[in-house]
């Protein structure tokens, strides 16, 4: 609520008693974390309190910043000031600031959130430096939260003690180098290609083989072993940055590229891949089923399917190409009238071909593709990826389970807060009056799914969204970073971890990953009468950073010469431990489950004896009255669909157990919760994923006639609803057949939870879909790409489409179908329309009073 009047408070000490005191310490630190911000951008504001009272304010501001950082590092080495850090943070917050107003954006920026394009930025300029921007990923927080840059930086300087290095030095370093940056070399920065991700071992292996045969030959790699990334690394290495390679330099900065796939949907695949591991602005789905033409700053990208290259048909190409890339190459070994005309059409200067399998070595169809293209340089089979763990080799269950808030009295702070402010707000007529107002279809909320999605709406449709709304979407983000920070309930994986340890003769090694320290203490201390051999490894076993690192080293070599018994170990550190082999892997972070997670696990996991390797994870559920309809529903069903999706990726699903959590209550969790994110998908919103994000056009997109095919033979539409074990029956049959690449089938389990209670819909959906790709990919050898840029999305109709819903541009804003995004006015916003840099009075002056408090060290840094 902005003041530019009286205050409400004329006493701070009112002000924390009447108005924050009932929230929780995080929320309140949100809340007056953009007070300070407020004030110091805007001179003529006042504020929620008196003028002589903002020192007050500063100080207990002050109080909850240092708890909220020393928390992140507590048992870490961290000898910084927290005086300091809180100096570090606004001048942070402030160079954000400046490189918001350099970048478009389809909204105004405050000082307390970052936009898209911006963010962008500061993660490829962190990647240039060789950090991985997986290290900064705080998801769970919305970008327009006011806790957003509060969590990027404490989530900085805890991986900066937990790793000893130095990312939030650099982060800092890159965020003070950007108030030197002008529009133009924001946005050059924005458009330039980075490889966004660090290289699996086969995928740096595959491109240094291919680098070292001049530039051509053909990669052999097994599905889900990362074939993609190991061309558009090539792509990077051409005309763009490899940031783990010190020694590479680009060749050119105007390069001309082809992507040559056998269908439209896989060059869709190919496109957006390429957009997001290299950094570059993402678009909305094309609806025309196939590609455009890509440009960025250093490289033009043509996307062709092999038939239309065709010699048959006229088609306008470069003279030259630096680099083709030919996927799934094995379909183009015949040369007479077949696909392997089209690998002699191009002239090219380096050629790629990526292949699962190109046939045994005896096998006539390898030699005709080695003679009509190049040699096979690389070779990575499955079994080589099974001993690497890129693909996991183990059976896996999923267990639902109660949650273990963290800091228990805030959660039910939190909770009661949210309870009491939607009860107060769901009756309310301003609410009514704003429902009809507003582009959703209700006029009353049924619960807190309902109002985020009124709330989403209110932001983009409204100029002025009430207080009220305002106070309980921050109540709800507050109590979501609660949530992240919490647990499964580890009763239920002390109890496996027993029987693991005590129901075998022989025994079995298992390894377990906590949420933190002080759990994985609690997990050897209540084990300790199953085993001696309990192994605990963390930061906090030793003061001294040597001792630790010895005491640590000495308890993993106690636990690899063990023939039983269980090493346990904080999720923070299960990265930088070398972990040995076991039988059994249990997860009890209470994290997103990653793939990361699930590739390690598979490169510790091995069979021994009888024992075949099994990962446990466990995810949380908040029961009775910690669970919030709506909102908790929601976040259940998307950890469901993460693990399946995730079990899409590397080709083995889970097995969900039964829950320890009422049934009623899931039941009804599953089907709410299916049916916002259903809602979200339809509404053409970006829907967070294992791997990026994704909204519905891109899934459809995605879908080969052969994946609709089967998955029009084998799901039955006659019921109800879809049955969850036909649609797991055709996911397999998708993997099995490889009709689509790991990435497309694994956003395909998406439309499950879209359809899952209109199967009539989805079959028919399916059919149009089916109708569309055989008509796109016929029209499509009598038509040539359109070009658009990285910084232009140009979003056709089609009366043919599958889809017909709005577009999502950079910045998450609606924006017209069929209307052209450009960014080449630095006055105008993707949509057309005025791009205001702050929300600053015409009058603000910049003067700011001097108190001697944080507030005068915080006002200083924006003047």
């Amino acid at each position: 609520m902005r003041h530019f009047g009286n205050p409400e408070y004329w006493s701070f000490t009112e002000y924390r008693e009447d108005f924050l005191s009932d929230r929780p310490t995080i929320e309140q630190l949100a809340i007056l974390d953009e007070e300070i911000v407020t004030k110091a951008l805007l001179s003529r504001y006042q504020g929620p309190i008196g003028p002589n009272e903002w020192s007050f304010l500063g100080g207990y501001y002050g109080e909850l910043f240092g708890s909220f950082v020393s928390e992140r590092v507590a048992g870490l080495i961290d000898t910084t000031p927290i005086e300091t850090r809180e100096d570090q943070f606004h001048a942070f917050r402030k160079a954000i600031i400046n490189l918001n107003q350099q970048l478009p954006s389809g909204r105004t920026a405050d000082g307390t959130t970052i936009s898209r394009p911006a963010e962008r930025v500061l993660l490829k300029r962190l990647r240039q430096e060789r950090y991985d921007p997986s290290d900064l990923d705080v998801s769970h927080i919305s970008r327009g939260s006011g806790l957003y840059l509060l969590e990027l930086f404490a989530t900085a300087a805890q991986q900066s003690a937990t790793t000893e290095t130095d990312l939030l030095k650099t982060l800092l370093a890159q965020t003070t180098a950007f108030k030197k940056l002008d529009e133009a070399e924001a946005r050059a920065l924005l458009t330039r290609p980075v490889l966004m991700v660090s290289l699996w071992e086969n995928q740096r292996e595959g491109l240094d083989h291919w680098l070292a045969s001049d530039g051509e030959g053909i990669l052999e790699m097994a599905t889900a072993t990362g074939k993609t990334v190991a061309g558009i690394a090539a792509i990077a290495n051409l005309c763009g940055d490899v940031p783990e390679n010190p020694e590479q330099t680009p060749q050119t900065d105007d390069a001309e590229i082809m992507i040559v796939a056998h269908s439209n949907a896989i060059l869709s695949q190919w496109e957006r891949e390429i957009r997001d591991k290299l950094g570059l602005t993402t678009r909305a789905g094309s609806g025309s089923g196939r590609p455009d033409r890509l440009s960025f700053s250093t490289a033009t990208v043509e996307f062709y399917t092999a038939q239309s290259l065709l010699p048959r048909y006229d088609r306008d190409l470069a003279d030259q190409y630096d680099l083709v890339i030919y996927d799934e190459v094995h379909h183009y070994s015949n040369l007479d009238g077949g696909y392997g005309e089209a690998i002699r059409r191009p002239n090219y200067d380096r050629a790629m071909g990526l292949s699962a399998t190109i046939g045994e070595q005896t096998d006539p169809k390898r030699d005709r593709l080695e003679e009509i293209l190049a040699p096979v340089v690389y070779t990575y089979d499955l079994q080589d990826a099974q001993r690497d763990g890129v693909i996991p080799d183990f059976d896996w269950t999923v267990h639902p389970i109660g949650l273990d808030p963290y800091e228990r009295e805030e959660w039910e702070q939190a909770t009661k807060s949210i309870t009491n402010q939607f009860r107060a707000l769901k009756h309310d007529d301003t609410t009514t009056k704003m429902l009809r107002q507003l582009s959703v279809p209700f006029t009353q909320l049924e619960d807190l799914g309902d109002f985020i999605r009124a709330h989403r709406a209110a932001e983009l449709e409204l100029d002025d969204v009430p207080d009220s709304w305002g106070q309980l979407q921050a109540a709800i983000q507050s109590r979501n970073w609660i949530r992240h920070r919490s647990q499964p309930k580890i009763e239920g994986a002390v109890a496996l971890a027993r029987e693991y340890l005590t129901g075998v003769d022989d025994g079995v090694k298992l390894v377990m990953f906590a949420m933190d320290i002080d759990t994985a203490e609690q997990l050897g201390e209540e084990l300790s009468d199953a085993t001696e051999n309990v192994f605990v490894v963390h930061s906090k076993i030793a003061a001294s950073s040597n001792k630790k690192d010895r005491m640590v080293n000495r308890r993993i070599e106690q636990f690899s010469a063990a023939d039983h018994g269980v090493l346990i170990a904080p999720k923070l550190l299960d990265e930088g431990i070398d972990v040995p082999d076991a039988e059994v892997g249990i997860n009890v972070s209470g994290t997103k489950t990653k793939l990361q997670l699930v590739q390690r696990m598979g490169r510790v996991l091995r069979r021994h004896g009888d024992q075949e390797p099994h990962f446990h994870h466990f995810v949380a559920v908040p029961e009775g009255d910690d669970h919030l309809a709506g909102l908790d529903d929601k976040q259940y069903v998307q950890q469901r669909h993460w693990v399946r999706e995730l079990g899409e990726k590397i080709g083995q699903q889970p097995t969900i157990d039964e829950a320890n959590v009422d049934d009623a209550l899931l039941a009804r969790a599953e089907a709410r919760g299916n049916e916002l994110w259903a809602q979200d998908l339809l509404d053409d919103l970006e829907i967070e994923t294992v791997q990026g994000s994704v909204r519905m056009d891109e899934i459809v997109e995605g879908l080969t006639p052969s994946a609709v095919e089967t998955l029009l033979d084998t799901v039955d539409f006659d019921h109800d609803t879809v049955v969850e074990s036909d649609w797991e029956t055709a996911m397999t049959l998708l993997r099995t057949n490889e009709s689509l690449p790991p990435n497309a089938l694994q956003r395909t389990w998406w439309l499950f939870p879209v359809y899952r209670n209109r199967p009539d819909e989805l079959q028919e959906l399916l059919r149009k879909v089916a109708q569309y790709r055989t008509a796109s990919d016929t029209a499509d050898d009598d038509s040539t790409p359109t070009e658009t840029t990285s910084q232009t999305s140009t979003r056709g109709t089609s009366d043919t489409s599958p889809t017909d819903s709005g577009s999502t541009d950079d910045t998450g804003e609606l924006s017209t179908k069929g209307t052209p995004e450009t960014t080449d006015s630095p006055s105008t916003d993707n949509k057309g329309t005025s791009v205001e840099p702050d929300n600053q009075d015409d009058d603000d002056s910049g003067e700011q009073s001097d108190d001697g408090s944080v507030v005068s060290r915080i006002m200083s840094l924006f003047s």
